[in-house]
């Protein structure tokens, strides 16, 4: 199944693996004059990653959770769309063009997989890189079961050819925001991860593709 969402540019993911990024700047100049450096290369147009979401109605619970509590705050943010929201599982590289053998095999691979649905609690906010706000969680049992839901999607691509990376910090980013935030303890944000999906993020766009999708039974 394949479907397209398209948002703003503004809102769209990974610098980082899991990390949306702030709007690109602007184009520069195709010439550099005289004492101007040459501009710099495009990033590569396409980012493929795997990430899991929560049920549609926690998804908005957390985006109404996450206004308010910047609102108390008096944080000026733009906030990611309940939609948008999601954890990154699996980076699979930045490409100039669509590897289309690539996307076949990984979900080939994630079509293996048959795990129920679980829960996640988040219980910490804190500013990573370019502003991105998140959630993230202590050494708790529903963090716990989202690292062993990557581990597990982890060996299935290790399987099909894949190199996964060990380093997850399980982390959902609500929003982009300026200015500092001091890291926060916040009462846990608790939803149910659902599905879990293969991502072509094309930065130019601001879109995110879903390649492929499966959903978590309850």
């Amino acid at each position: 199944m394949k479907s397209r969402r398209t948002a703003p540019a503004s809102e769209q993911q990974l610098l980082l693996p899991g990390i949306d990024a702030p709007p690109p700047p602007l184009r520069t100049r195709a010439r550099a004059t005289p004492g101007e450096r040459a501009p710099r290369k495009p990033p590569p147009a396409h980012v493929l990653f795997f990430a899991i979401y929560p049920l549609e109605e926690d998804a908005a619970r957390i985006a109404a959770w996450s206004a308010q509590w910047h609102a108390e705050r008096d944080l000026r943010a733009m906030h990611v769309e309940p939609d948008r929201l999601h954890v990154t599982l699996h980076d699979l590289g930045e490409h100039d063009e669509l590897p289309r053998d690539k996307v076949e095999l990984a979900i080939a691979a994630a079509s293996r997989l048959h795990l129920p649905r679980f829960e996640v609690a988040f219980d910490g906010a804190m500013r990573f890189a370019k502003g991105a706000c998140v959630l993230l969680g202590g050494e708790n049992a529903e963090v716990a079961a989202l690292a062993a839901f990557r581990q597990r999607l982890g060996e299935v691509l290790a399987d099909a050819g894949f190199a996964p990376k060990r380093a997850f910090t399980p982390h959902l980013t609500v929003s982009y925001m300026r200015g500092a935030m001091e890291p926060a303890t916040v009462e846990p944000v608790r939803w149910t991860a659902a599905s879990f999906a293969l991502i072509d993020s094309r930065r130019a766009e601001g879109v995110h593709e879903v390649l492929g999708r499966w959903a978590l039974p309850g």
